[in-house]
């Protein structure tokens, strides 16, 4: 069947995808860090008894992806998002009435745990329904919000904490996020076959079309269970890829204000160039996957991000310039960490069980992510300079293109 000329509604499902990542997951992600200061200020606490806060999300995430991820995807995935969204709300609005600093470590724990509903795992569930082909576009595009977001209400979410004070600002999120998990429940479904249609495919002939596709035999092969997967040798490479790329998305961007502040740079600049090329760059990299395939694009992005993390030990020589120039390359690397976990998991194990094995998989993802920072800034401490941890971050990159390509080689003889 040719719907040539039909509008796809999966674009629909992409763009709330879209405000998911742009809005709620940056408010609560992103610019939580902003609240350190006001925090600790008015409790008397230390950064180091705020940031347990951090440990207290991850942990809530890693709960979240092992109890809970494999019941999105055989429930009623926007019902659990839906319900995510409103709790996370409701906990976030709660961290707003907070008295002491250990009510901010539950508050947030919360928070987190029911906002994983929302997230990775259904977000990139809901993708591989709803497209057969162009997985890599359509997943650069969703997480090209979180770069747009940071980018444009950075300076907006500074001022109202700043103007209005830290309980508006957390009270501002959590109506943020509840609107837009009403906004997902009303636009998203789980699968096209709920509103009687197909997947985006291509034809042989490069038509849009949504019927079958034309990848080859491995679209017939139906995929492995969890249990199954975790028996498999390339499940541990794929893990193993996922710990990385959890190391290096945490153990850099959490690192670098602080960098540049020793060298004398002015970091917020440099910050705001960095979430406005981010956006250009995930947007470039999913084609760029989608065209060379998973294993060259994860070499090729590997490489670049390397180059940039060069530019980053450069900076005590050469200052700013070499500060921007790594956070103009960047993006084009560090993209990476958050499309291989989604993209290789579908590839290695199929979609019998995406959101069991995905669960697992984004635990290795979590931990690399509490992994990262600790790594990186005890490399500085105990040296007394960054240039090793940035040369341990260029060799995890290394590491996570060869485990991808060693774990999707291996994965080969799964589909036989």
């Amino acid at each position: 069947m040719n719907n040539k000329k039909k509008f796809f509604y999966g674009w629909i499902i992409v763009a709330a995808l879209f405000l998911v990542t742009m809005l709620p997951m940056v408010f609560i992600s992103n610019f939580f860090s902003y609240y350190q200061v006001p925090i600790c200020e008015e409790f008397g606490c230390s950064y180091a008894e705020f940031n347990i806060s951090n440990v207290a999300s991850t942990i809530a995430g890693i709960l979240f992806s092992l109890a809970l991820a494999s019941k999105v995807g055989k429930g009623r995935t926007r019902l659990f998002m839906l319900a995510g969204g409103l709790v996370a709300a409701a906990a976030i609005y709660f961290q707003s009435c907070i008295t002491a600093v250990w009510q901010l470590y539950i508050t947030f724990f919360v928070a987190n745990f029911a906002f994983s509903a929302m997230t990775y795992v259904p977000i990139n569930l809901i993708i591989s329904n709803w497209f057969v082909d162009r997985k890599g576009l359509v997943t650069s595009i969703v997480f090209a919000g979180s770069g747009l977001g940071g980018m444009v209400f950075s300076s907006l979410a500074a001022d109202i904490i700043a103007n209005s004070g830290w309980r508006m600002g957390f009270r501002l999120t959590a109506i943020i996020t509840a609107i837009v998990a009403v906004l997902v429940f009303l636009l998203v479904r789980k699968s096209p076959a709920e509103m009687g249609l197909e997947p985006y495919a291509k034809s042989s002939a490069g038509a849009q079309s949504y019927g079958e596709s034309s990848a080859g035999p491995a679209d017939d092969w139906p995929g492995l269970s969890k249990a199954e997967a975790l028996r498999t040798g390339s499940f541990w490479l794929y893990a193993a890829c996922l710990v990385c790329c959890g190391i290096v998305a945490a153990g850099v961007f959490t690192q670098v204000p602080t960098y540049l502040i020793e060298n004398g740079v002015d970091y917020a600049p440099v910050m705001a160039v960095f979430n406005g090329v981010t956006v250009v760059g995930m947007v470039a990299i999913g084609p760029i996957i989608d065209k060379l395939g998973l294993k060259k694009g994860c070499v090729l992005t590997c490489l670049v991000a390397v180059v940039a993390l060069i530019c980053l030990m450069l900076v005590p020589q050469f200052g700013s310039a070499a500060a921007y120039a790594c956070m103009i390359i960047i993006p084009f690397g560090a993209g990476i960490t958050s499309l291989a976990p989604p993209l290789l998991t579908g590839s290695m194990f199929g979609y019998r069980d995406y959101s069991g094995i995905y669960g697992l998989g984004n635990s290795c993802f979590m931990i690399g992510c509490m992994i990262g920072p600790v790594l990186s800034s005890g490399l500085r401490d105990g040296t007394g300079s960054y240039q090793p941890a940035w040369i341990a971050m260029a060799a995890a990159y290394v590491l996570l293109a060869a485990t991808a390509v060693l774990a999707a080689s291996a994965a080969k003889k799964l589909h036989k």
